[in-house]
């Protein structure tokens, strides 16, 4: 339909039918509001219509159109920013998966829900910083749990990059392609999905709800780690899985029931319980119980109570779990694995380790302790200095080498 027709249409509508040549009639309702001085807005309306030109009526009435669509963007809309200069369409969906070589506007929608029967058995990662960027650490672990897990599909949850992205845009940012040295690499494993979360769509109709929707905890200084503290929880809700941290390498394959609905000790003493690494399956109470407790108990000020203290702290009043004590445990369907799994350094320890070379250390206690592991939490003391890569490597730069070649490979490429 052209914008003449158009135009004609909405005159028609709004102003009903015109004569310009002098013959106007106007209602008993307009008569009596012109008596009082006041022109209507109908009879305005028509005046202008008749004064003015065609085309430049055509012209005010296109352009205030398109001006309002404009308005309406910029105040109502929302896009998912996936840097400054590439943004798309939020899906009706969890979120969208993120391909290198595919344009931004075809990327896939990604569900939960939709993935039924496979979620269980799935590995998870969250990066919550909105930066929408892995370094060198974190795209080793991710790679890591890929390589030593290939019959397990692996997804990368990300933020949308929390900025306002729209004046840096172009005319069709969707049409863009996103290669980051991070999806370049990961590519190579079939198993792993980079998943570009929505999230208002994600908490909407969850226990959570109201705690992303009330938005304290953007907030707060520990924004990014109170983000990760609750949305882990949410994705177990929404789908199950084994849930890793980014600091996490994997170095063997996880199988066998002991991997599955399990917790893990963050110490030999057994008296803390990790959020760093866990299993639940679909619709476990223990998932759900989280994200009630984590909404009804959040502070702002707190670092570090959402995350394993509020574990502790369910298992504790649901399953009568004591410190130190694990066949104090009531709960038949979760139960916890010893601190060696997976958290067999300290965070201090883990520090002093990353300096120590690989080759001084054969047959010490160190590496028998990793021998006897499935992960390692590093605690992010893993950089990515290419220098600690090669030659005489750390204890975690040579298995970084064993466990995440294709990111090893292309470390000096990291910027952060």
């Amino acid at each position: 339909m052209s914008i003449k027709v158009r135009f004609w249409r909405f005159v028609k509508r709004n102003v009903g039918h015109l004569n310009c040549n002098g013959g106007d009639p106007t209602s008993l309702a307009d008569n009596q509001q012109n008596s009082t001085g006041r022109v209507t807005s109908r009879r305005l309306t028509k005046m202008v219509v008749c004064l003015l030109p065609m085309p430049l009526l055509v012209l005010l009435f296109s352009t205030a159109k398109d001006q309002s669509a404009i308005t309406q963007i910029s105040h109502t809309a929302k896009i998912l920013c996936v840097n400054s200069k590439l943004a798309v369409d939020p899906p009706i969906a969890d979120g969208l998966i993120m391909q290198k070589d595919v344009r931004a506007s075809e990327w896939k929608t990604f569900n939960s829900t939709s993935q039924k029967g496979l979620t269980d058995q799935r590995i998870f990662f969250h990066e919550t910083s909105g930066t929408n960027e892995l370094n060198f650490r974190q795209c080793c672990a991710v790679e890591s749990a890929a390589k030593n897990n290939p019959d397990r599909p692996v997804q990368l949850f990300l933020r949308p990059l929390f900025i306002s992205c729209h004046e840096h845009l172009s005319s069709h940012p969707s049409d863009f392609f996103h290669k980051p040295l991070w999806l370049d690499i990961l590519s190579n494993y079939p198993n792993i999905e980079a998943i570009l979360l929505n999230e208002d769509y994600y908490f909407a109709g969850t226990p959570l709800q109201s705690w992303y929707n009330a938005g304290k905890w953007r907030k707060t200084e520990h924004e990014t780690v109170h983000f990760s503290d609750y949305i882990r929880f949410l994705t177990m809700h929404k789908g199950g899985g084994l849930y890793l941290d980014m600091d996490v390498l994997t170095l063997r394959p996880f199988q066998g029931d002991k991997f599955r609905n399990f917790l893990s000790y963050d110490g030999v003493a057994m008296k803390a319980v990790s959020s760093s690494v866990m299993h639940l399956e679909v619709g476990h109470w223990l998932a759900t119980g989280m994200m009630r407790l984590l909404a009804e108990e959040y502070d702002p000020l707190d670092l570090g109570f959402h995350g394993s203290q509020a574990v502790g702290s369910l298992m504790h009043s649901s399953c009568a779990l004591v410190r130190g004590n694990p066949e104090s445990n009531t709960c038949k369907d979760i139960h916890l694995l010893p601190s060696n799994f997976f958290l067999p350094f300290g965070k201090m320890f883990a520090e002093k380790v990353n300096n120590w070379r690989a080759k001084s250390l054969k047959g010490s206690g160190v590496l028998t302790k990793l021998k006897n592991s499935y992960g390692v939490h590093t605690w992010k003391s893993v950089g990515n200095n290419p220098a600690d890569l090669s030659n005489n490597p750390s204890v975690f730069g040579a298995l970084a080498q064993i466990h995440c070649p294709i990111s090893v490979a292309r470390a000096s490429e990291f910027q952060n």
